[in-house]
C-alpha cells in the first residue's frame, strides 16, 4: 500500500486482531528453511538472550541420546501441517515437472541479531513504533521473518498484550514491497503482566490458580519469553497465509458449533492449547510435567545441551487434539 494511513490501517487491525487470516503472503519460507532476525529491543539478561537462541537450535536438534521428549518432537508436529495441503515442489522440481511434494523440514535459524537497549521509540508501545520496530528488525534483509522481542519494561497494553497472550503474529504491509510481511513480536511479560503470560512461573490472574512451578532456566522472563516465541513461531508457521510460498492451500474450517474435531487444519494450533503443557491438563493445571531433581525447575522437553525447556502444547491435525511433549 502506498500511503502510510492505509499501512497504519493494515497493522493497527492485525495487532489487534491476532487471529486473523489472510489470503496474501509473501514468499518468506524458501526451501523449507526460516531466517529470523531478531530485534531485541530494551535491556535482557544474558541469560534470556542465550535461552532465546537454545530455543531456537533446539527446534531442529534431532540427538539420538536418548533425551526424550524434545523440542524437536514438538517442532515435527509444528511441521506436519504441510503435510496436509498440496505444497508446490521448489527445490527438487524439474521445471517443466507437474509434480509436488510435501517438504516435512523447515530449517530454522537465526540471520541477524541486533540489540536496541536505549529503545529509541521509547517504553510505550503503539501502533506507529511497532510498525516501525518491525521494519528495523528487517533492515536491509530480504526473505527473513523480524521477531521483535520486548523487554520487561515496555508496555504493550495498547496493542492487545496482556490480554490473554504476550505474543502476537501478523502481516504488515511495507511500503515499496509487494506482498505483506509476516512477523513475530514477543513480549516479556515479567514486570507488566507476569500473572497473565508467565503462567506457571507466577501465580494466574485469573481462573483456577494452580501451582507454580520454578522455570527451568531459573529466570522467569527467559522462559516466558520460549514459551510466547514458541506459540508465535508455531502459529506462524501453520497458517499459509503467512508460508504461500510453500503452500497452496484452503481456507480453514470449523463446525458451526465451533468444535474443531472434524477440521483437517486449525489456524493458531499453539494459541489454541493455551495453557496446556502435559498430557491430563485442565484450567489451573499443567498436567504432566517434570521436575529436575537438581535445580528444582519445571520441563516437558529437552533440547541442545541437555538444556530442559517448558514449552506449550500444539493442536496435532492428524489426531486432532492438543500434543504435547508428555
Amino acid at each position: 500500500m502506498a500511503s502510510s494511513s492505509s499501512s497504519l490501517s493494515v497493522i493497527t487491525f492485525l495487532l489487534l486482531v491476532p487471529l486473523c487470516f489472510s489470503r496474501e503472503s509473501p514468499s518468506q519460507l524458501p526451501n523449507g528453511t526460516l531466517d529470523l532476525s531478531l530485534l531485541w529491543y530494551g535491556q535482557f539478561t544474558p541469560i534470556q538472550k542465550e535461552r532465546v537462541q537454545d530455543f531456537i537450535e533446539s527446534l531442529n536438534f534431532d540427538a539420538k541420546e536418548g533425551l526424550d521428549p524434545k523440542v524437536s518432537s514438538w517442532w515435527k508436529v509444528v511441521e506436519s501441517y504441510q503435510e496436509s495441503y498440496e505444497v508446490k515442489e521448489i527445490y527438487r522440481q524439474k521445471e517443466k515437472s507437474n509434480k509436488t511434494v510435501a517438504p516435512r523440514i523447515i530449517k530454522v535459524k537465526v540471520v541477524r541479531s541486533y540489540v536496541d537497549e536505549k529503545m529509541k521509540y521509547g517504553t510505550d508501545l503503539t501502533i506507529d513504533n511497532g510498525e516501525k520496530l518491525v521494519e528495523t528488525a528487517i533492515g536491509n534483509m530480504s526473505k527473513v521473518v523480524p521477531v521483535v522481542l520486548l523487554a520487561a519494561e515496555v508496555k504493550a497494553h495498547g496493542v492487545g498484550f496482556c490480554k490473554g497472550t504476550c505474543q502476537q503474529y501478523a502481516l504488515h504491509t511495507i511500503k515499496g514491497q509487494k506482498k505483506p510481511q509476516p512477523y513475530i513480536m514477543v513480549s516479556n511479560p515479567e514486570l507488566q503482566c507476569p500473572g497473565e503470560c508467565a503462567w506457571p512461573f507466577h501465580m494466574a490472574d485469573k481462573g483456577p490458580h494452580g501451582m507454580t512451578y520454578q522455570p527451568p532456566s531459573g529466570e522467569l522472563g527467559a522462559d516466558a519469553l520460549v514459551i510466547q516465541l514458541a506459540t508465535g513461531l508455531a502459529d506462524l508457521v501453520a497458517n499459509p497465509a503467512s508460508t504461500e510460498s510453500l503452500f497452496k492451500s484452503e481456507l480453514p474450517y470449523n463446525n458451526a458449533d465451533g468444535n474443531h474435531s472434524s477440521s483437517t487444519y486449525i489456524l493458531d494450533p499453539a494459541t489454541l492449547c493455551t495453557r496446556v503443557f502435559g498430557s491430563g491438563a485442565f484450567p489451573g493445571f499443567t498436567g504432566k510435567i517434570r521436575i529436575d531433581p537438581l535445580t528444582g525447575g519445571a520441563f516437558n522437553s529437552h533440547g541442545i545441551n541437555h538444556l530442559k525447556f517448558l514449552i506449550p502444547s500444539v493442536w496435532d491435525p492428524k489426531t486432532k487434539s492438543c500434543w504435547t511433549p508428555m
